[in-house]
């Protein structure tokens, strides 16, 4: 690679760098946290062996959840749950869905915080639990609660657009900076060169 093809890469390198970090910063940090947890549904303990195969052969089939899970999502559960992350109603967004191929479903609530979604989730599960158990006897429900600091932030929209966007847009300012050098360079350093390539003051004959 020629000096002046290894200067433009670099260039182009780090104007690529410089913009992609530059894309990632612009965007504000994540405004939005979730905190989810999985509820269980289980045939009763008490049941003999042949029973509760019946049964689990019922929850396999997936209405048992789905069911639950429209329990679990439904909105009248936001305003207790907002009291208690002591948030706006509005702040709070709620889902349930049942997974498939399992007699599991997921409870997610995301807020403005960490700890807003974790004490609003936490709030949902307690509430709407007992009249799921109701809903669904004789089966039981068990919620597998989430551990404290669970709650992650959501991925912000645009962020990794703006990262390949300020990289490919500082790829070509730095392509363009080093070949803008390189011309500069090349045209000091030949001063007296008429585009044909003859030569200003040179001597007949010579």
């Amino acid at each position: 690679m020629t000096k002046r093809r290894m200067l433009i890469a670099v260039l182009a390198v780090l104007g690529a760098v410089l913009g992609a970090g530059i894309g990632v910063f612009a965007v504000a940090a994540p405004s939005r946290y979730s905190a989810s947890a999985d509820v269980a549904f289980l045939p009763a303990p008490n049941l003999t062996t042949v029973e509760a195969s019946d049964f689990w052969e019922v929850l396999t089939r997936g209405q048992v959840t789905r069911t639950a899970a429209i329990v679990y999502d439904d909105p009248r559960w936001l305003p207790s749950a907002a009291d208690a992350a002591k948030v706006p109603r509005d702040d709070l967004t709620l889902e349930a869905v049942a997974l498939p191929d399992t007699t599991m479903l997921t409870v997610t609530v995301s807020a403005g915080s960490a700890g807003a979604a974790e004490a609003a989730l936490n709030n949902v599960l307690t509430t709407a639990t007992p009249e799921v158990s109701s809903l669904v006897a004789p089966y039981f429900v068990k919620v597998l609660w989430p551990p404290e600091n669970s709650a992650w932030p959501e991925a912000s929209p645009g962020r990794l657009q703006l990262a390949a966007a300020g990289a490919l847009g500082g790829f070509l300012i730095g392509a363009g900076i080093g070949w803008l050098v390189q011309r500069r360079r090349g045209d000091a350093g030949s001063p007296g060169k008429h585009s044909d390539g003859s030569t200003h003051g040179a001597p007949p004959g010579s």
